[in-house]
């Protein structure tokens, strides 16, 4: 194994990746033909926007080429064009003319309008139960969702909670913001 390669895994897994890409940059003015420090290098840039996500491959990868898989590469640049494609897509709701189209389409109002009407109301309760069959909240920030569900918590909306903690943690099994909010609801 190439030393930058063997360097870069190692600053991977200390998760200093900035470090890691460095060395993974290394390995391809070597060998510009490395797949393996090819994938490094994607993960290490995948790690910016969401760390969990690219340690899990990584992890995947490695293992899977300790265990003598064949093609091993060319399965993992498969998962991350997925991925990226699949990440590209979800991005893309949240645009913000896209976010209008979704508003308009499924009768719904943006969290901005809706902490609005609790304003007008006077407390989340009151407005929350006021669209809660008619309209749906259309939430496109992480802090927005985390907001309304602490809310939806401390106003005694505990199950309809835990159903969107269900699926979210799903999405992001390690997130500690979420885990609290779970311990929250249980109590």
């Amino acid at each position: 194994m190439n030393a930058y390669i063997k360097k870069g895994i190692e600053k991977f897994y200390a998760k200093n990746f900035a470090e890691a890409m460095l060395q993974f940059a290394l390995a391809l003015s070597e060998d510009p033909k490395s797949k393996e420090a090819r994938i490094g290098a994607i993960l290490c840039d995948m790690a910016a926007q969401n760390e969990e996500q690219a340690m899990a491959l990584f992890e995947y990868y490695i293992l899977t080429k300790e265990n003598g898989a064949e093609d091993c590469e060319d399965v993992m640049e498969e998962i991350i064009n997925s991925v990226e494609e699949h990440s590209e897509k979800i991005a893309h709701l949240f645009t913000e003319n896209d976010l209008e189209a979704r508003i308009n389409a499924e009768n719904g109002i943006k969290y901005e309008d809706f902490m609005s009407l609790i304003k007008s109301r006077g407390s989340f309760k009151e407005a929350f139960e006021d669209i809660m069959f008619s309209t749906k909240v259309i939430i496109s920030k992480k802090e927005d969702f985390v907001d309304f569900l602490s809310k939806l918590i401390d106003n005694g909306f505990i199950e309809m909670s835990l159903n969107y903690l269900e699926s979210a943690i799903t999405l992001f099994p390690n997130d500690e913001q979420l885990l609290s909010l779970i311990k929250k609801a249980q109590k």
